[in-house]
């Protein structure tokens, strides 16, 4: 498969390729002074700073110097992934705007959301954290907003802190982060600083838009600076607490650093390793350490041990903020061999198709799923559909395309599990309440229903699905063979709510019908525009959920799901209950296996979350399978006429009950998920009481999911999408003669038996003709 580029005209990539010759003793007169910490105006603002749970444009900060993302799918317009940031984010950001220079150069890579960088970077894959560490090592740092002491940046060299134990504290103006908790002296972070120092590994530092002391005005939400060094590990206080400091030092001095603006002085010849700042031995008999005076005030000891830590002329410091680095300290460099090369590229090579054009399902292994970087621009890129990769920046239009997706029931399932020719053979297991109601074999299907014991109206089918249907003429296999219609729009989508801006759900998802309210932004297409297969689909479904309604009338379908499983991917415990659906779920599955399990709410099956007794409900009813039933049940006629001290010692019983149990309900129901099979969910109890999860066992898998969207609770101008016309040819009937030519294959062996001479007069015919 041939990458091809789609690039509009526009600048090439920028790329600095000169020096400038300055002294290196002027360099600290450019770095810029770290900023006071700030400050918010009030709980909404903590609450902003803890979970950014608002997006909004990323061009509305960009000047006309920055490229920025634009999307061509005009059903998406106003939604593209790669336009957002938390308002969070912005607001301390645009208060810094404009302030500093722009930076003389272009980051080798950078990225609009961190989701995309952490699914693009080998060494960065932290979705929260600022540190990535493997095997007791560093891999990569993120430099953010640092509300600690003195964080410095320049062209050469990094002082930065070790993440933890912050916290908000009042003042005047509103609330501000300080240090609320001591580090670890001996935590994973700090060992690995010291691990990285001792085998000499460098790791790329990655700045983002927050950081307040970059010398120059940052351009991209995230970008990754070069190698650095570590050199120098020390302990401070702040605010009364122990911290880790870390220093770190450019690996190549000899490369121009983008990140500083124009005409900043660097070095015009070799680096001057032997000059160093004064060092002094601590006058402690215990301690008599050798150490740097790293601050311009005079010697501090920096050993958290000592009983002079953190003393400056005896004096214990109450205030680091007053100290400033020792410019000697700042300008002095620490030698490594110079043949030493870091573990990780700055910027990881695209995929290799060479040997991946023969293998058919290559685009849906684990290896096709992470992003990749632009070589034109740089941007990281997350594989957001499934074709491939596509650069949305302005002026660039990069694509990577992978292979098309050979889709074949027999390409993506082992070739020893193949499809069952008759009726299919169940994989289970069921607990308490879970029951197995009856076994019905309906023509070519055998169904199985499930029930919930003490929960009436609430059931599980399952249409057992073989090979014989599924080759019909539109069957699952048909259907499957045609998933990669670029029709279907199947993309991964940004998720509401998730703990960090721009996390992308895992699997590809499109919907057809009345909108649905994913945890993602999935806008929906209408019936009139989906592909004949989704139609296809949605009859079969209907079928499948008249028949599991067994007579009583089935709320009318009026919403398609399709959800793209890669090898690996799952969709985590959940439930469907949302009031805007009816109480009928049919779920189709194609390609490869999945397993679905479903278990008790943890607030049913204990009685309460977590160990706190505020959290009892005694209104809450008792469910078959539950833990300490009969007690809950004595708790809950007692409860309301119980003190609160009677009511503790009686939950802390119901806690020691438990003890055993796990911390995790237990699965009560477990079933494969073949190719053509259905799942029919039917009870609003079955969703308000149990969760279920669903993984990918193969390759590839795709479900379609059908329900009921309440109209009333749909804007009126989006009502359209959910209509479709049922002419008699759509009607699905079952494929009830699926087993036609089977049974008459097997009425020939018997008369085969039963007359052998009219069986060998047929052969002797047989071979004449």
């Amino acid at each position: 498969m041939k990458r091809q580029q789609r690039r509009a005209a526009g600048p090439a990539p920028l790329r600095a390729s000169t020096r400038l010759s300055q002294n290196q003793s002027d360099i600290r007169s450019f770095a810029v002074t770290p900023a006071k910490r700030p400050s918010t105006e009030g709980p909404e603002d903590e609450e902003a700073l803890n979970k950014k749970a608002k997006i909004e444009s990323h061009n509305d900060n960009q000047d006309d110097s920055t490229t920025t993302p634009k999307s061509e799918d005009p059903s998406e317009s106003g939604n593209t992934a790669s336009n957002i940031k938390s308002i969070s984010q912005r607001k301390k950001i645009q208060a810094s705007k404009g302030s500093r220079p722009p930076p003389q150069g272009v980051p080798p890579v950078w990225a609009l959301l961190r989701g995309d960088l952490t699914e693009t970077l080998d060494y960065f894959r932290q979705r929260q954290s600022g540190t990535q560490t493997n095997d007791g090592s560093f891999r990569g740092s993120l430099l953010a907003s640092d509300y600690g002491q003195r964080p410095y940046l320049d062209d050469e060299l990094v002082l930065t802190r070790a993440g933890g134990g912050m916290e908000f504290f009042a003042t005047n103006g509103g609330k501000t982060m300080r240090q609320g908790k001591n580090q670890d002296p001996n935590g994973s972070t700090v060992k690995a600083f010291l691990s990285n120092m001792a085998k000499l590994i460098a790791c790329p530092i990655i700045l983002s838009e927050d950081c307040q002391n970059c010398p120059s005005e940052p351009q991209y939400p995230y970008m990754v600076l070069s190698h650095f060094k570590p050199v120098f590990h020390w302990f401070e206080k702040d605010n009364g607490h122990l911290v880790s400091r870390f220093r770190w030092e450019k690996l190549n001095l000899h490369e121009k650093s983008w990140w500083v603006p124009k005409g900043y002085p660097q070095r015009s010849g070799p680096p001057d390793y032997t000059t160093k700042a004064a060092r002094q031995v601590c006058s402690v008999p215990e301690c008599e350490k050798l150490q740097p005076i790293i601050f311009a005030q005079g010697f501090v000891c920096l050993e958290h041990k000592c009983k002079d830590f953190w003393k400056l002329d005896g004096k214990v410091l109450t205030n680091g903020d007053q100290l400033s680095y020792n410019p000697e300290w700042l300008a002095e460099r620490i030698e490594w061999p110079a043949e030493i090369r870091p573990p990780f590229a700055l910027r990881p090579q695209p995929l290799p198709l060479s040997g991946a054009q023969r293998d058919p399902t290559f685009a849906t292994m684990r290896a096709a799923y992470k992003g990749i970087v632009c070589p034109c621009c740089g941007c990281c890129l997350a594989r957001q559909k499934i074709e491939g990769w596509f650069c949305e920046t302005v002026g660039c239009r990069y694509e990577y395309l992978l292979p098309p997706i050979n889709i074949n029931i027999k390409t993506i399932t082992d070739a020893f599990a193949g499809q069952f020719d008759g009726h299919a053979v169940p994989s289970f297991e069921i607990k308490p309440p879970v029951q197995l109601r009856d076994v019905v074999f309906l023509q070519p299907w055998r169904i199985q229903t499930y029930g919930l014991a003490g929960l009436p109206g609430c059931l599980l089918k399952q249409f057992h699905s073989n090979a014989a249907i599924n080759s019909r003429p539109g069957g699952a296999d048909e259907i499957l063979a045609q998933m990669a219609n670029p029709a279907l729009q199947l993309k991964r989508r940004v998720m509401f709510q998730a703990i960090v801006d721009g996390t992308r759900t895992n699997h590809f998802l499109s919907n057809f019908g009345l909108p649905y309210r994913f945890s993602a932004d999935v806008p929906s297409m209408a019936f009139s525009q989906a592909p004949p297969i989704v139609m296809n689909a949605l009859h079969k479904m209907i079928w499948a959920g008249e028949i599991a309604s067994e007579g009583a009338p089935l709320d009318h379908l009026n919403e398609v799901l399709i959800l793209g499983y890669f090898q690996d991917q799952a969709i985590g415990y959940h439930d469907d209950g949302e009031g805007w659906l009816g109480q009928t779920i049919v779920t189709f599955s194609l390609g490869s296996n999945a397993t679905m399990t479903i278990r008790m709410k943890a607030k049913y099956y204990y009685g309460a979350t977590g160990n706190n007794v505020k959290t009892y409900d005694p209104r809450q009813p008792i469910i078959d399978g539950c833990v300490a039933p009969t007690h809950r049940q004595y708790m809950n006629e007692n409860w309301t006429r119980w003190t609160k001290v009677q009511q503790a010692a009686e939950f802390t019983r119901l806690k020691k009950m438990q003890q055993g149990v796990g911390i995790k309900p237990p699965v009560c129901f477990k079933t494969t998920l073949a190719h053509g099979d259905y799942i029919v969910m039917q009870g609003d109890g079955l969703q308000k009481y149990f969760e279920h999860q669903i993984s990918n066992d193969g390759r590839l898998r795709y479900a379609l999911t059908a329900r009921h969207v309440r109209p009333e609770t749909v804007n009126a101008a989006e009502l359209y999408k959910g209509d479709y016309v049922t002419t008699d040819k759509d009607i699905y009937s079952g494929d009830m003669d699926a087993f036609a030519q089977f049974d008459q294959e097997r009425a020939d062996a018997d008369r085969a038996w039963t007359h052998p001479e009219s069986a060998a007069t047929q052969l002797v015919k047989t071979k004449a003709d």
